[in-house]
């Protein structure tokens, strides 16, 4: 598995999708401190939820639409014409996009832990640290997803369809009903980590999002959507190259 892993890093080398694990947490930088200007315990916070709210599902949905056109473009041919099984080899592709997550996750929590050092900040930096590898594990689900919404359906209708599950996952993350929406579990099990809620406000003290007991079961429930999904993806790609 190492080997195709290492082989989708190859493929994407000179593409523009490694080029976006950097470009979009830029993005997120510059945007924070144009609209935190002025303002105390603001950076970082506007950081970490802009990243997650917005730019981490759009960073994830054109990836997985690029890694999806880079193998219709040679009809499929880097994963029909080996003797590999085609699953493992999307199983390959799923987990190397993963890690394009995980190492956006990494370049977020140290630009926002330097400017919030720098410009004062109410972001505990252990909880942040706790953060990257959550929001990753929390948001693996969306990489299936979005692969076979990118092949069967296009651009358009995958990124529509990202942003509704964005939005609809903002709004109920702060309800009692979190957990059965799979968009909205990032959303709430960050903000006893962070300190934020969903809304991009710093938590006070006493607030219940605080509340430490979410953030196991949503990891928990998060991993059973990533393996659900993933299933499905998979036995849907196998079936539909053999047709």
């Amino acid at each position: 598995m190492l080997n195709i892993v290492k082989a989708e890093y190859q493929k994407a080398r000179s593409s523009l999708s490694l080029r976006l694990i950097w470009a979009f947490p830029m993005i997120v930088f510059v945007l924070a401190f144009i609209l935190t200007l002025g303002m105390t315990n603001a950076y970082a916070e506007s950081v970490w939820n802009w990243w997650y709210t917005l730019l981490l599902p759009g960073m994830t949905a054109i990836i997985c639409y690029l890694s999806m056109m880079q193998e219709k473009k040679t009809n499929y041919y880097n994963l029909t014409g080996l003797s590999i099984s085609k699953q493992k080899l999307m199983a390959g592709k799923i987990i190397y996009i993963g890690c394009i997550v995980f190492v956006s996750n990494m370049i977020i929590f140290a630009g926002a832990l330097l400017g919030g050092f720098l410009l004062t900040t109410c972001v505990p930096s252990g909880g942040a640290v706790i953060a990257v590898f959550v929001l990753t594990v929390a948001q693996l689900w969306e990489i299936p997803l979005l692969l076979f919404l990118s092949g069967r359906f296009g651009m358009i209708a995958e990124l529509l369809i990202c942003l509704f599950l964005t939005v609809g996952g903002t709004i109920i993350a702060p309800t009692g009903k979190w957990y059965f929406f799979v968009s909205a579990i990032p959303m709430r099990i960050l903000c006893p980590l962070l300190h934020i809620l969903p809304n991009g406000l710093p938590a006070e003290a006493g607030n219940p999002l605080l509340d430490m007991g979410v953030v196991i079961p949503g990891i928990c429930l998060s991993v059973i959507w990533f393996v659900l999904a993933a299933i499905l993806f998979l036995k849907w790609f196998d079936k539909r190259e053999v047709q």
